[in-house]
């Protein structure tokens, strides 16, 4: 296990927690309902109507409710996020104080879920732009006003959006420094590599 990918808040405590103290027989269900609605963001997993039903048969507050369903949310989110095969996700779990018996029920559900929903989601787009075409060039300052001899160079990026829901184009630019431009290569990079670790 190389990277921690949970970091344990003091909110994320509390939903494991939560999650150590339910039920056993109820946590399966409650978690293939989340998996299996995961890829539709703005879809929530349960209604309002069943959320307060589910609050009820689980005696937790709203605010413990939304906690746990977020975090659970979360959890397998980052499982595909990560690409993490359902050993890897049960590690993780127990390395955050996750019981042995609800880190093994969230990497069943992932075993049986995992794959399907991250072909789902790469289907679907969750943002509002989509990146349609990327100009550059680049540009050299010689002199300044206060100075004769300034050698400083910089990347223009011109990004060209298009709003997803309406097809209207928007236009961004980027300038980075050199310094600037390698550091987000490398974060290209880290990006790069966890999409091949998806496919």
């Amino acid at each position: 296990m190389a990277e921690q990918i949970f970091t344990e808040t003091a909110r994320f405590k509390t939903a494991v927690k939560l999650i150590n103290e339910l039920e056993s027989n109820r946590f399966p269900k409650l978690l293939s309902r989340i998996a299996e609605k995961l890829h539709l963001r703005e879809e929530h997993a349960f209604s309002e109507e069943e959320q307060i039903k589910l609050q009820l048969a689980l005696g937790i507050g709203s605010e413990d409710r939304s906690l746990l369903l977020e975090t659970i949310e979360f959890i397998l989110l980052q499982a595909a996020y990560y690409g993490l095969k359902p050993a890897t996700l049960h590690q993780h779990l127990l390395s955050v104080n996750l019981s042995v018996e609800k880190s093994e029920i969230i990497s069943q559900t992932w075993a049986s879920y995992g794959k399907a929903t991250v072909e789902k989601m790469k289907k679907h787009s969750f943002t509002h732009s989509q990146l349609e075409s990327v100009g550059w060039h680049l540009n050299l300052q010689l002199a300044q006003d206060n100075k004769t001899q300034v050698k400083e160079s910089n990347a223009i990026f011109h990004l060209n959006l298009k709003k997803s829901e309406i097809g209207k184009a928007e236009k961004l630019s980027l300038e980075l420094t050199h310094k600037e431009l390698l550091h987000f290569y490398n974060k290209l990079e880290i990006l790069q590599d966890q999409l091949d670790s998806l496919s």
